[in-house]
């Protein structure tokens, strides 16, 4: 005959919850570390997850950016050239990435600046200063850019600028500090100008060559990723290979008719010369923010930049009717009616900041816009022989209906 024994009855059932609250804690730590928890601001598009939530809090040393495939040493400037993908022969363009020794606080994090131009045939086509910091992790996040445009030597302005925590605009993770291969995540997210970036690891521990800089013109162990656009379909897929202790050191694209590759050609260690000339220009972009920028305005300015008041916003003027054309002389070659032709007059700058049509200030995602920028050169390619030659196409330009009306 069976004895009921009450002490034993309770052992169990402590024993039972015991194991429940574990497999509840267990459970908690599963969804806390999957990529759906990280999702705290709207809904992205599907293969864009936030796998990281973005915590001020986890920033303990912010401008110390050692990932191992993105580092952003100070005084490091990297510099790559444009070659034709399937014959790589040498293109007129050049992206020169340095890193400062300056530091901009955004959205509570003391980020690193960066300072990137873009030059295509000798020509500034762009000219940023973006905004990097590392995690306790070890994932490096985009803060933010202020990219201004420039078309023949005028100023066009920075439409494109986001800064995370402004008009909900949100920093994004550009390495993460782990590689498996079919990860996505979000590299930067702000509404108001249609800007999306997504990534995705496509491959690890890779080999590349035909690169200048690489020890014997190779990379190993290499990470490669894609990154598109959601909002810019259109825009194809940015190819980007980060060679260990490097970084960039390939930037392709796919679909793309142009068929560039950008190859690192140099990494430069600046001496304190260059690092005041770079510091300066970087200053100098900053200090402009605040007069055409209303987002970059509501930022804390880098120092020693003194704080600036942000003017108030001006209406875009109306276009003013441009006078009958003269007829154009036989053999003149002009074939833009109404439209000057020529240089600007000196110490001309180009139009006024804020002062643009709204035609002008198309929105697009970083990786379309630089692509835009390479297109307008609308080259012409002259075989003489084995001599290669390239010009420019005479055409009508926003700028020029703008600063010649």
């Amino acid at each position: 005959m069976a004895h009921n024994n009450p002490q034993k009855g309770a052992s169990i059932i402590s024993r039972q919850l015991s194991r429940l609250a574990f497999l509840s804690l267990v459970g908690a730590l599963l969804v806390s570390a999957s990529p759906a928890a990280a999702q705290t601001g709207p809904p992205l598009p599907q293969g864009c997850d936030r796998l990281v939530a973005f915590d001020p809090a986890e920033f303990g040393n912010p401008t110390l950016i050692d990932n191992r495939y993105l580092p952003l040493t100070p005084g490091t400037q990297l510099v790559l050239e444009g070659r034709a993908n399937r014959t790589g022969e040498l293109l007129p363009h050049t992206v020169t990435f340095t890193v400062t020794d300056l530091i901009k606080v955004i959205n509570g994090v003391p980020t690193r600046v960066m300072l990137d131009v873009d030059e295509n045939e000798g020509e500034v086509v762009e000219a940023e200063l973006a905004f990097f910091a590392q995690d306790d992790a070890g994932n490096v996040w985009n803060f933010g850019e202020y990219p201004e445009e420039f078309e023949d030597g005028f100023f066009l302005g920075a439409p494109n600028t986001w800064i995370a925590g402004l008009a909900d605009a949100e920093a994004g993770i550009h390495m993460l500090d782990f590689r498996d291969v079919g990860l996505t995540y979000m590299q930067g997210f702000a509404p108001a100008i249609d800007f999306l970036d997504c990534a995705e690891i496509i491959a690890e521990d890779l080999m590349e060559c035909d690169i200048p800089a690489a020890p014997g013109g190779c990379f190993e162990n290499g990470v490669l990723t894609h990154e598109r656009s959601p909002l810019d379909p259109e825009g194809g897929i940015q190819t980007k290979y980060h060679a260990p202790d490097v970084g960039i050191a390939k930037v392709g694209a796919l679909d793309d008719p142009e068929g560039e590759t950008l190859v690192l050609s140099q990494i430069i260690t600046l001496d304190q010369e260059q690092m005041a000339a770079v510091r300066q220009q970087a200053l100098t972009l900053d200090q402009r923010g605040y007069r055409v920028s209303e987002v970059y305005c509501q930022t804390e300015p880098i120092a020693p930049n003194p704080a600036a008041e942000c003017p108030a916003p001006q209406p875009a003027a109306p276009p003013t009717p441009a006078a009958p054309a003269a007829p154009a002389a036989p053999g003149s070659g002009s074939t833009s009616p109404g439209v000057t032709q020529g240089a600007p007059p000196p110490g001309q700058t180009g139009p006024k900041a804020g002062t643009l049509p709204k035609r002008c200030y198309t929105k697009r995602s970083r990786p379309s816009a630089r692509r835009i920028s390479r297109r307008r050169a609308r080259r012409v390619v002259i075989r003489r022989g084995s001599r290669v030659l390239v010009k420019k196409i005479p055409r009508k330009t926003c700028v020029e209906f703008i600063s010649r009306r």
